[in-house]
C-alpha cells in the first residue's frame, strides 16, 4: 500500500510537470509570433498607448535621478506600477518598445501561470492546461500583447486575486490574508478599475463564511492594501472619483456612446465577447457556467459575472475594459473541457490547439482572415496585420529642430488621427530628448505656436473633428494667417494623405507707416478688449516701438486702467472679478502685420507678460469666489497678511489659512496653512492631498501660452494688492501711444 500511495504521488507530481511544461510551450510559442509581429510592425503607437510608452521613458529619466517625488506625480489618473516595471527593464535594455512589450508578454506569461492554477484548483489539470491555452490564444489577448496598455497587467493581477483569495480558506488563514492585501495594492497600483474586479469574489467569499475570523482578516488585508497604494492614491482621493465619473459618463457622451439602457449599449458586450474570447471559447464557457453551477463552483462564476454585469451598466464603452473579465472567462471554459469524458478530451484538445493557433495567426498576420457571425453581427477575430509603411514623425521632428536649430518650441498638431496625432508626436518627442511643447488645435489665436503639423484626408474620430476643420478652414480662406504660417515641408502619408509642416515666419514688411500700424493696434485693443474686461474705467494703451513693428513686433505694451471687470467672456458663464488701478506689462509682443495693416490685430506671441499693479477688495473677491462652481460654500476673511478660508458644506466644516506666494513655475502659489476638518487639525501631508485637488494655480499655468509673472502680493486692511505702486483715474493717459524709438 506504501509503494502504491509513492507511486500516485510521483505520478500526481510527473502529471504536474507536464502541465506546467504544456503551459510554458503555449506562452513561448505566442511569444515568439508576437516577437516576429513587433519585428515587422512600423505603426505609431496610438493614442493612450503612446502616452503609456512616454510613461514608460519619462520613469526611466525620473528613476535614474532618485526622484520617486516625480514618479508619484507625472499621472493624475494612471498609477506608475506598469511603466516603471517596463522602466527598469528600459534601463537594462534601451529600447522603448521592446521593454514595454517585454514587460506586457511577461504579464502573459504570469496570467497564463495564474488562470492554470485556478482552473487546477477548480476542477483538474486539464482545466487549468486549456483555460491557459484559450487565455492566451483569445483574438483580444494576441491583440493586446502588441500593444503597451494597463489592461493585460490588469487582467494578471485580477486573475492572481483571485487565486488568493482560493489560498486564504475563506480568509480564515491570516498569512494569505495579508498576502491578498499585498495583491490589491499591486492591483490598484495597476489601474483604479482593479476595484470592479476584486469585489465581487472576495464578497462572495465572505457571504459564504460569516465568521468573524475570516471578517477580521479581509480588513487586516484592506488595511495592508491601503497603506501599500496610499501613497499614490492618497493625493489624488478627492479628484480621482470625479475623473472616474467624468470618463463613465461626460467623456462617454462626447464620444457618441449610447444610454446605457438601451439594447445597443446592453448588448454590446455580449455580443462582442465573440470576438474577444473567440467563438469556439465562448460556447465552452456557457458551458462552463452551467458546469460550475452544477458543481456549485459559485466564486468562478461571481468572479467573471459580477464585473461582467458593472461593464455593461456604464456607459463608457471599449474591449479593452473587459479583457480583465478573459481569465476568469477562460477558468469557466477550461471546467467545461475537463467535464468532458476522457475519451472525447484529445478531440476537444486537438480542436483548441487548432482554433487557437488559426485566432494567433488570423489576428497577427491576417491569415485566416475575420468573418462576421450571422445575426450578431461582429467579427470573429481582430486583423491587426504587420503595417510597413512610414508615417514620417521623427522626419517632421527633424525638419522642425534643423528650423530652429534645436531651440525650445511650441508645437500644434492640428488632426487627432490614430496614427498621426499630438500623443504620437509626444512621445517620440519625449524618447528623442526634443526640447519641444505639443499643444493640440488651438481656438482663437495661435499665440505661442511656432510650428504647425496639418494633415489632409481623414482627421480623427467625429468629437474631435469640428475644432480641427475649423482651424484647416481658416488657414485655408486666411490669407494673414497663412502667408506668417508659411509651408516649410510636406510628407506623403501611408493612407494617401499629405503631411505639411508650416513654421511661424514673417517673410517681409507690411505695407503702411508706423504710426498708422500703432494707431490700428491701439483701436484694436480697445475692440476686443470686451473679451477679458468690462465696464472699464480709465483705460490707457501705450505702445513701444521701432521700425519692427512693419514685421509685427512691439517692444513693449502698457495696458493701464482705473477699474475694470475681468474674465474669460468668449466662454460661457465666465466668472468675472472686478479689478482696480491695473497696470499690464508685456514684452516682446508679436502680431501678425499683414492683418495690421488690414485693420484687425491678430496676437501672435508674447514674451513676457507681467501684472505690475490690481487690487481686489474681500467682497469683490467673494463675489468672484461665489460665481465659481468649485468655490461654492467657501468663505474669505482678509486679515493681516493672510486669506482665512472657510467651506461650509454638509458635514464637518473646512478652515484653512493661506498665503499667496512667488513660485518659479507658475506666476504665484498657494501657501495653506493650519488646515482644519470640524475642530480638527489636519497634517501637513493632508494639507497637501487637499491643496492639490482645489489650487488652481497648477491649471492656470499649464494653460499659459506664454511667461506670465506678477509682483508681490500683500494685504492692507480689506484689499488684495498686487505691486507696490498705484495708478488713479486722474493720472491716466487715455488713448495715448508712444513715439517709435
Amino acid at each position: 500500500m506504501m509503494r502504491l500511495a509513492s507511486w500516485r504521488a510521483r505520478d500526481t507530481d510527473a502529471d504536474r510537470r507536464r502541465e506546467w511544461a504544456l503551459v510554458a510551450v503555449g506562452w513561448v510559442l505566442i511569444v515568439a509570433v508576437i516577437a516576429v509581429w513587433l519585428a515587422l510592425d512600423r505603426r505609431p503607437p496610438e493614442w493612450d498607448h503612446a502616452n503609456h510608452l512616454e510613461r514608460v521613458v519619462t520613469c526611466a529619466q525620473d528613476v535614474a535621478r532618485g526622484d520617486v517625488r516625480t514618479v508619484l506625480e507625472r499621472s493624475s489618473f494612471y498609477p506608475p506600477l506598469v511603466p516603471c516595471t517596463a522602466a527598469a527593464i528600459y534601463r537594462w535594455w534601451p529600447s522603448d518598445v521592446a521593454a514595454a512589450q517585454s514587460a506586457i508578454l511577461l504579464f502573459l506569461g504570469v496570467a497564463m501561470a495564474a488562470i492554470y492554477r485556478l482552473g487546477r484548483v477548480l476542477a483538474d489539470g486539464t482545466a487549468g492546461v486549456a483555460a491557459a491555452w484559450i487565455f492566451a490564444s483569445a483574438p483580444f489577448v494576441v491583440y493586446s500583447g502588441t500593444r503597451f496598455q494597463l489592461d493585460l497587467p490588469l487582467a494578471t493581477i485580477a486573475a492572481i486575486a483571485v487565486l488568493v483569495a482560493l489560498r486564504t480558506d475563506g480568509f480564515r488563514h491570516r498569512g494569505w490574508s495579508l498576502v491578498a492585501g499585498g495583491v490589491w495594492a499591486i492591483g490598484m497600483l495597476t489601474k483604479p478599475t482593479f476595484a470592479v474586479y476584486a469585489f465581487a469574489p472576495v464578497l462572495w467569499v465572505l457571504i459564504r463564511e460569516r465568521s468573524r475570523r475570516s471578517y477580521l482578516n479581509a480588513s487586516l488585508a484592506a488595511v495592508v492594501a491601503a497603506a501599500l497604494s496610499l501613497p499614490w492614491y492618497g493625493p489624488r482621493l478627492i479628484g480621482l472619483p470625479a475623473q472616474l465619473a467624468y470618463r463613465s459618463g461626460k467623456g462617454a457622451i462626447l464620444e457618441g456612446k449610447p444610454e446605457t439602457l438601451t439594447l445597443t449599449a446592453l448588448s454590446f458586450y455580449p455580443t462582442w465577447i465573440f470576438t474577444q474570447l473567440g467563438v469556439l471559447a465562448v460556447g465552452l464557457l456557457l458551458a462552463g457556467m452551467v458546469v460550475a453551477l452544477r458543481q456549485r463552483r459559485g466564486l468562478a462564476i461571481v468572479a467573471f459575472a459580477a464585473p461582467f454585469i458593472v461593464s455593461m451598466l456604464v456607459r463608457n464603452k471599449d474591449l479593452r475594459y473587459t479583457l480583465p473579465l478573459l481569465p476568469m472567462a477562460a477558468v469557466l471554459a477550461g471546467i467545461a473541457v475537463s467535464a468532458l469524458a476522457a475519451r472525447w478530451r484529445p478531440w476537444l484538445a486537438a480542436g483548441l490547439i487548432v482554433v487557437g493557433a488559426a485566432q494567433v495567426s488570423g489576428t497577427l498576420f491576417g491569415v485566416p482572415p475575420a468573418f462576421r457571425l450571422p445575426v450578431l453581427g461582429v467579427p470573429t477575430g481582430i486583423d491587426t496585420a504587420p503595417m510597413r509603411t512610414e508615417w514620417h514623425h521623427r522626419d517632421i521632428l527633424r525638419a522642425i529642430t534643423r528650423d530652429s536649430s534645436g531651440a525650445r518650441v511650441t508645437v500644434s498638431v492640428v488632426p487627432n488621427y490614430n496614427f498621426f496625432s499630438v500623443s504620437n508626436f509626444r512621445y517620440y518627442a519625449t524618447r528623442d530628448g526634443l526640447p519641444i511643447r505639443f499643444l493640440r488645435a488651438w481656438d482663437g489665436e495661435p499665440l505661442g505656436v511656432q510650428y504647425v503639423v496639418l494633415k489632409t484626408g481623414p482627421i480623427g474620430p467625429s468629437w474631435t473633428a469640428g475644432k480641427i476643420e475649423r482651424l484647416m478652414e481658416r488657414l485655408a480662406r486666411e490669407p494673414h494667417l497663412s502667408r506668417v504660417y508659411p509651408v516649410i515641408a510636406e510628407f506623403a502619408l501611408p493612407d494617401g494623405s499629405t503631411a505639411t509642416l508650416r513654421a511661424r515666419r514673417v517673410p517681409d514688411a507690411a505695407a503702411g507707416s508706423l504710426g498708422a500700424l500703432a494707431r490700428t493696434f491701439e483701436e484694436e485693443t480697445r475692440r476686443r478688449l470686451p473679451e477679458v474686461a468690462r465696464d472699464v474705467e480709465g483705460l490707457t494703451v501705450r505702445l513701444t516701438y521701432d521700425e519692427g513693428l512693419a514685421r509685427g513686433r512691439v517692444q513693449r505694451v502698457e495696458i493701464a486702467a482705473a477699474a475694470a471687470t475681468v474674465g474669460e467672456f468668449t466662454r460661457r458663464d465666465a466668472a468675472a472679478l472686478r479689478v482696480r488701478n491695473v497696470r499690464l506689462l508685456a514684452e516682446d509682443v508679436l502680431v501678425n502685420p499683414f492683418s495690421l495693416s488690414d485693420g484687425r490685430l491678430d496676437l501672435l506671441d508674447v514674451g513676457r507678460l507681467r501684472l505690475e499693479h490690481a487690487e481686489v477688495s474681500a467682497g469683490d473677491l467673494q463675489a468672484f469666489l461665489d460665481q465659481l462652481k468649485e468655490a461654492r460654500g467657501a468663505r474669505i476673511t482678509l486679515v493681516g497678511d493672510r486669506v482665512d478660508v472657510a467651506v461650509v458644506h454638509p458635514g464637518p466644516d473646512f478652515g484653512a489659512r493661506v498665503r499667496i506666494v512667488p513660485a518659479l513655475d507658475r506666476p504665484f502659489a498657494l501657501q495653506v496653512e493650519r488646515a482644519r476638518v470640524g475642530p480638527v487639525p489636519l497634517p501637513p501631508v493632508l494639507i497637501d492631498w487637499v491643496v492639490r485637488n482645489y489650487d488652481p494655480t497648477p491649471r492656470i499655468a499649464s494653460r499659459l501660452p506664454f511667461p506670465v509673472e506678477i509682483d508681490p502680493v500683500s494685504i492692507v486692511g480689506q484689499t488684495l494688492r498686487i505691486g507696490s505702486g498705484g495708478t488713479s483715474s486722474g493720472s491716466l493717459n487715455v488713448g495715448r501711444i508712444a513715439e517709435p524709438r
